[in-house]
C-alpha cells in the first residue's frame, strides 16, 4: 500500500515504481492528481505553449496553424498574427522560445525564421535563420544574452541539392551569438534512424523521410542561463553544455519490451498530417502539397525494446531543471518524468494523471492536455 510523506513543499506520494522505472537513490516522487483549472474552450492539437508574466499563455494550435493568446482568468482567447509570408505572418508555427524582455520567439519552420512576439501579443521583428544554417535546421532555445540555440540540419537542401542517400547518425547543437554573428558548435546529438523513399520525376520529386519506430535518440533543450541540457540515450545520463558544463550520473532503468499496442500506437500517429512540413526543392507548382502513400507496418524496422525516454520530450523549467519523459509500457498511460538538476543528476520524478500529455511548464505550474472521445484537446493547469 502507498504511504503519504510530508516534505517541505508539495505533498509527495511514494508508491510502487511503474514497469520500466527503477528507483535511483529513493528520489522524491510527486503525483499531480487534479488540475486547479481547465480552459473552457477546446483545441485541435497544441504544439507549443508558453506561460507569460501575469498568467496569460501563448499557445500554438497545429490544426488551424494559429498562434493564440489564452487567458485562464477570463476564459478568452485571441489570434496573434496570421498565416502568410509577410511581416508578422507565419506559414507553420512551431516552438515558442522565451526571449529578451519577456518577449517570445515563434519558430516558423517553413520560412526558416523567428518572429518576435511582445508580452501583450503584438508581432514584432523577424529574425531569419543565419545563412550558415541550411536545410532543416530548427531553433530550440535562447538565453538572457540574446543568444539562440539551434539544431543543425543533418543534410543540406537548396541550390538543387536534396537529401543524401544515407543520413548521418548525429547533428550539431549550435549557439548563435547574434551580436557578433558567430556560430559555435557546443556538441553533437544522436538523431533517430531514418528511411528514405524517392518517387516521381525530376520536375516533381517526392522524397519521403520516415523516422524508424522508437528509434533511440538524444534529447536536448536550452535554458535562459545559457546552458544546454542533453539527455544521452546510450547509458541514459544528462550532460550540460555551454555556461557551467556538467555531467550527471547514469540513471538505472529496466528496458521496456515493445508490444503490439506500441506498434498500433505508432501506426495510428502516422495518420496525423497536422505536423507535416512540405519542402519544395525546385520544379513547377511551388507550394503544392503531395499526399504520400500510407505506410504499412512491414516497412519499418521494429526494435525489441523501447529507448529509456520519449523523443522530443525534453523540457526546461524556469528554475533551470531538465524534465525528460520516460518510456513506459503501452498499457500504462500514466506519464512519468525524470527531473534533473543543474549538476545533471536525477533529483525527483513527477507523474501526471492517466492519459495526460505535457505541453508546457510555468512558474510553479504544469500544463497538460486531456483528449476527449472526439479527439479534442482540453488544456489543464496544475500547481506544483
Amino acid at each position: 500500500m502507498a504511504r503519504l510523506v510530508r516534505l517541505c513543499g508539495p505533498l509527495f506520494l511514494t508508491a510502487a515504481v511503474p514497469a520500466g522505472l527503477l528507483a535511483q537513490g529513493r528520489v522524491p516522487e510527486q503525483r499531480l492528481e487534479k488540475p486547479d483549472a481547465e480552459f473552457q474552450e477546446s483545441f485541435d492539437q497544441i504544439g507549443a505553449l508558453r506561460e507569460l508574466p501575469g498568467g496569460k499563455l501563448l499557445v500554438v494550435d497545429l490544426g488551424p496553424k494559429a498562434l493564440l493568446m489564452v487567458d485562464f482568468k477570463t476564459g478568452g482567447q485571441t489570434t496573434v498574427g496570421r498565416n502568410g509570408q509577410g511581416p508578422g505572418e507565419y506559414q507553420f508555427p512551431g516552438e515558442l522560445i522565451p526571449y529578451l524582455g519577456d518577449s517570445t520567439l515563434l519558430v516558423d519552420r517553413v520560412s526558416r525564421r523567428l518572429l518576435t512576439v511582445s508580452p501583450d501579443g503584438k508581432m514584432g521583428k523577424t529574425i531569419p535563420f543565419p545563412d550558415a544554417m541550411q536545410g532543416l535546421a530548427t531553433a530550440r532555445g535562447a538565453d538572457r544574452k540574446g543568444r539562440i540555440y539551434l539544431q543543425a540540419s543533418p543534410f543540406r537542401i537548396g541550390d538543387g541539392e536534396g537529401p543524401p542517400d544515407q543520413l548521418p547518425d548525429s547533428a550539431a547543437v549550435v549557439r548563435w551569438d547574434r551580436a557578433s554573428d558567430r556560430l559555435d558548435t557546443l556538441t553533437r546529438v544522436k538523431i533517430p534512424a531514418t528511411k528514405m523513399q524517392r518517387s516521381g520525376t525530376s520536375n516533381a520529386r517526392i522524397v519521403m523521410m520516415r523516422s524508424q519506430p522508437y528509434a533511440p535518440q538524444d534529447e536536448w533543450i536550452a535554458t535562459a542561463e545559457g546552458r544546454v541540457g542533453v539527455a544521452r540515450v546510450g547509458d541514459y545520463h544528462v550532460d550540460w553544455y555551454g555556461d557551467r558544463a556538467a555531467r550527471g550520473t547514469p540513471v538505472s532503468y529496466s528496458p521496456v519490451k515493445l508490444s503490439d499496442l506500441d506498434r498500433t500506437a505508432f501506426m495510428d500517429a502516422l495518420k496525423n498530417t497536422r505536423n507535416r512540413i512540405v519542402v519544395n526543392n525546385g520544379g513547377p507548382g511551388g507550394g503544392r502539397e503531395m499526399k504520400p502513400p500510407e505506410p504499412t507496418a512491414a516497412e519499418f524496422d521494429w526494435p525489441e525494446y523501447k529507448p529509456p525516454f520519449r523523443s522530443r520530450s525534453a523540457v526546461a523549467s524556469s528554475d533551470g531543471q531538465l524534465w525528460v519523459q520516460r518510456h513506459t509500457p503501452a498499457r500504462d498511460s500514466v506519464p512519468a518524468f525524470d527531473i534533473f538538476d543543474a549538476s545533471g543528476n536525477l533529483a525527483s520524478r513527477v507523474f501526471l494523471p492517466k492519459g495526460r500529455q505535457l505541453v508546457g511548464l510555468g512558474q510553479g505550474t504544469v500544463y497538460a492536455v486531456r483528449i476527449d472521445s472526439d479527439g479534442l484537446q482540453w488544456l489543464e493547469r496544475y500547481k506544483r
